[in-house]
């Protein structure tokens, strides 16, 4: 699993937010049409503290990271394995001799260099002991400089379960028989230091033609008792919250 990999270019995407427990009512609930059924605070990003100095050299891309480096996270899609979340290096700015060389990009000297003129070590840890043990380097060029290798475990603390506030959360609310015929439609949103933030595929039908029916939306299981038409109001219990874990928000459309 760890050593396939895409041939394209990985990207480094926006931190994923920690879910904390949230304030979703305990036991059954009549839910109407409108109703927040399930909410999840939004933490803030973590951070990776070294507690075991780290030296890396993949492709001639040389790097020592004494202890108490600190790594900010981030979500790199397609990743084998697909890790959560990465701790990544700064973005590296290119030297005036790496600019040089980048000029010769279209030249021989750009086609055999085994990594582009810009990169960046991610690292993360693939079997959740408190230890980093794998990384990629983002920029490296063909299959086997993207694949993910190991590294010697290096201890780290995570800095995390802080609130990241002004309204920072994840919600589900209940929207009735907006969706397909036979169904009841269960809505997910996010708001981000006060601003709501659209998500993509964020209806969710629970079929009711057999009840009870449930269906689980965002690591949240949601089971659908009981349903009214007339009235339009159900009978809900969440048996899984939607914390803990971890949630993307999507970039904003530039």
């Amino acid at each position: 699993m760890l050593t396939a990999a895409s041939n394209a270019d990985y990207k480094v995407g926006p931190a994923p937010y920690p879910l904390l427990p949230g304030r979703t009512p305990a036991g059954e609930q009549l839910a109407r049409p409108g109703d927040v059924v399930a909410l999840s605070l939004l933490g803030r990003a973590e951070t990776a503290l070294l507690v075991d100095p780290i030296e890396l050299d993949r492709l001639g891309q040389k790097r020592s990271f004494p202890k108490e480096t600190i790594f900010e996270s981030a979500s790199v899609p397609g990743v084998p394995g697909d890790p959560p979340v990465l701790f990544c290096e700064p973005e590296q700015a290119p030297s005036f001799t790496k600019a040089m060389v980048g000029s010769m990009g279209f030249g021989m000297v750009g086609v055999l260099r085994p990594t582009r003129l810009v990169t960046r070590y991610c690292l993360y840890d693939a079997d959740h002991d408190e230890k980093l043990d794998h990384a990629i380097l983002i920029g490296a060029k063909g299959e086997s400089g993207h694949a993910p290798f190991e590294i010697p475990p290096a201890r780290y603390g995570l800095i995390t379960g802080l609130l990241l506030g002004n309204g920072s959360e994840l919600r589900l609310r209940y929207a009735g028989p907006a969706g397909e015929k036979g169904s009841v439609s269960f809505d997910t949103e996010v708001t981000v230091l006060g601003m709501t933030r659209p998500l993509p595929g964020s209806r969710h039908s629970i079929p009711i033609t057999k009840l009870p029916a449930y269906a689980v939306i965002e690591g949240a299981v949601v089971t659908v008792l009981d349903y009214e038409p007339e009235t339009r109001v159900a009978r809900v219990r969440i048996d899984r919250d939607l914390a803990p874990g971890h949630f993307v928000v999507p970039e904003q459309p530039r």
